[in-house]
């Protein structure tokens, strides 16, 4: 065992009664801000499990977490005790220590590969189980987790942490709620303003004693609903546009509109000019969120045409060498293609954006760096925040209001503490920073509300699908399978609040479905049930029956890449949906049967009152087809997609289709699935998913 002392620093008290308690053969659940120090309770478990001969499962919601905490535990326990099993990558699956997605643990437990050497299993950042798509995986896990196996659920700070508590004792026996309210480094909240015609940034603080200060109201903009008729076109060249700036520091750009909408003296401060203070006060390193993903690039562009540099020599010759270890295996061709040219210059001055249209290997090479102390400005989107850990001194929002897909509206409390959890390192700065920009859509005291807010109401999403039904039915009969649904926290919470959330009916009517399909017999798996019970997918149903029926037999690599694509694709940009793209010969008549069979399967749907399946989407099938054909990364830039979309959607297709070459009832469709996965995992591709040990 590892004590605080071999740890080589002091345990906090919720570290000391978290480890208590597990010493004490307790499940722990330990709500507590990022950067607390969580991990060190996950640690001492599989050091506990180790101990006794047994093995330990650490979950991660994402494989780059998981890959970052598969070389963490590599480091701290050696190499050959610790595996990693995600979607791109098997390492050492019989290990000890095993990190992995947990889908991947739910998969596992679904077909019975537990074995009963498991001691342990963490579940880290268990608050996911509120996302509407797969938060209902993580009360799968504790559900069907054997009661022997000690349960450690690392969570954000939630405000209903007793709730969940209680929740979990009800269905694993005998756990402790750890809570730490207080940040491991204090957190400070500025706004920031800048004035027209001015490079001036005025700074001051949120709150005085904990309350609004009361200086920040003056700065605030007329409402809309005062302005003049005619205001809604003044925005686009007003306060915090990027149009504002094409005439230079002093200007708004929005003379030409005077009369349309209340003047006021103030601005979101420039870019250059914020950060010229935050380094003039000792406040960088900054992650800087932009909410859009070209918000993130301009800035970035911006800042080193504004001449901006945060790097000497020495670090910028360090950062070259990193990015060469990581970028050295592309081809000069895709590298030409992913403007890695542009990508290197920014770096070497200290400035970087991430965000999910960049490919992975930008991404981490950033991370590297920034962790390193090198790159000292980071545009970031949100996902950063739900991301790897990537802690800075300081945080700037630009904008505390979000376009949420149907109106902008301001951030969360939730999302708010999200983003500034990331401010303040842990055994490096005393303080962490947080600066929220003025906006003209965001009143000061909306902004001191967040600041002073630590209410996150977590709210569970589960919900039945047909690949859990099918599953539950495959192993239990149907009366202890609807009682599952009962046993679930969406439950759990709702009969605390007195309005039952009537799972089983929801449950029945999903039945329902997959018996009119015939995938159930009465209350019996049918063996093309059985199918739908191993496709773990959002549009597990279609695919299923499009495997049973045949549908996806006798493909080629390229026409099953493009077939496949039709599930996994999302158009997801605010934008009209591109032209339905479907090939020709086998794939277009493949799909058009498909979608006959979808058309089929809604109708089913509306008479048991289910929610649709998602409908077929072959915006990505032409970009699949000319991968899987061989065709290079430079050649289908023309098809419209960024570095990171392209790379993503690629390896959605290649999941499904692994899934496809496990459970295919024809011989022929799984090495088709097995051969369209090694066309379509290549060059940019596989090196996204790959696993990097630091460099030296």
């Amino acid at each position: 065992m590892i004590d605080s002392a071999g740890r080589g620093f002091v345990l906090d008290e919720f570290q000391r009664r978290a480890i208590e308690h597990l010493d004490a053969g307790r499940s722990v659940l330990v709500s507590a801000p990022t950067g607390s120090g969580k991990t060190v309770v996950a640690d001492h478990a599989v050091d506990r499990a180790l101990a006794a001969g047994r093995r330990a499962f650490y979950t991660t919601p994402i494989k780059a977490l998981s890959n970052q905490k598969f070389r963490d535990l590599r480091q701290r326990l050696g190499p050959h005790r610790v595996g990693l099993l995600t979607g791109d990558n098997v390492i050492a699956g019989d290990a000890d220590v095993v990190v992995m997605t947990t889908e991947v643990l739910r998969n596992m437990l679904y077909a019975g590969a537990v074995s009963e050497q498991l001691g342990a299993v963490v579940l880290d950042e268990v608050h996911y189980l509120e996302d509407p798509y797969r938060g209902p995986v993580w009360e799968e896990v504790i559900l069907h987790l054997p009661s022997s196996v000690v349960l450690v659920c690392l969570s954000a700070t939630v405000s209903n942490h007793e709730q969940l508590g209680g929740w979990l004792k009800q269905v694993r026996g005998p756990t402790a709620v750890v809570v730490e309210a207080r940040r491991p480094v204090p957190l400070t909240n500025l706004y920031a303003v800048g004035r027209r015609r001015s490079d001036a940034v005025q700074i001051l603080p949120t709150l005085l004693d904990g309350r609004p200060n009361p200086e920040g109201g003056r700065f605030d903009a007329p409402t809309p609903a005062r302005e003049p008729r005619g205001s809604g076109r003044s925005r686009r060249g007003g306060p915090g546009s990027g149009r504002s700036r094409r005439g230079g520091p002093r200007g708004s750009g929005g003379s030409k509109h005077r009369g349309q909408r209340p003047r006021v003296p103030w601005r979101p401060p420039r870019r250059v000019d914020l950060l010229a203070e935050l380094e003039e006060r000792g406040l960088l390193p900054v992650i800087w969120f932009v909410f859009s993903r070209k918000g993130c690039d301009q800035a970035a562009a911006r800042l080193v045409r504004d001449g901006a540099r945060f790097t000497d020599d020495a670090e910028a010759a360090r950062i070259d060498e990193l990015g060469e270890a990581r970028l050295g295996l592309l081809d000069p061709a895709d590298l030409a293609a992913l403007g890695a040219g542009r990508w290197a210059d920014r770096l070497r001055l200290g400035i970087a954006s991430h965000h999910a249209g960049l490919v992975p290997v930008f991404k981490e090479a950033v991370e590297q760096c920034f962790a390193e102390g090198l790159v000292k400005v980071v545009f970031a989107t949100e996902t950063l925040a739900l991301g790897v850990n990537m802690p800075a001194r300081s945080v700037v929002i630009d904008k505390p209001v979000k376009y949420d897909g149907q109106r902008t509206a301001p951030l969360s409390a939730a999302q708010y503490t999200q983003f500034t959890g990331r401010a303040g390192r842990r055994g490096i700065d005393k303080e962490g920073w947080a600066v929220a920009l003025w906006s003209p859509d965001c009143a000061f005291e909306q902004v001191a509300r967040l600041a002073s807010s630590r209410s996150f109401e977590l709210r569970s999403a589960f919900r039945p699908t047909y690949n859990m039904v099918a599953g539950l039915l495959g192993r239990m009969p149907a009366g202890a399978a609807r009682d599952l649904m009962g046993r679930s926290f969406a439950q759990y919470q709702a009969e605390t609040a007195s309005s039952p959330a009537d799972l089983a009916r929801r449950f029945d009517a999903v039945a329902g479905v997959l018996r009119e399909r015939r995938h159930l017999d009465g209350w019996t798996l049918t063996d093309s049930g059985s199918l739908v019970s191993r496709i773990f997918h959002e549009a597990d149903l279609a695919v299923a029956e499009a495997l049973s029926g045949g549908l996806l037999d006798g493909l080629s690599p390229p026409e099953l890449a493009s077939v496949l694509s039709a599930f996994t694709y999302e158009h997801r940009s605010p934008g009209a949906r591109p032209e339905v793209w479907i090939p020709s010969g086998t794939a277009y008549r493949r799909l058009r049967r498909i979608g006959a069979v979808l058309d089929s399967l809604h109708r089913a749907e509306r008479n048991f009152g289910v929610e649709p399946t998602r409908p077929l989407e072959t915006g990505f099938g032409p970009a699949a087809h000319r991968w899987a054909a061989g065709e290079s990364f430079e050649a289908l830039q023309e098809e419209g997609f960024s570095a990171g979309d392209f790379v993503r959607n690629v390896k959605q297709v290649i999941d499904l289709a692994r899934r496809i070459a496990a459970v295919a009832p024809d011989q022929g469709t799984s090495v088709a699935a097995q051969q369209t996965v090694s066309a379509l995992n290549r060059g940019v591709v596989s090196l996204s998913g790959a696993v990097y040990e630091p460099a030296a």
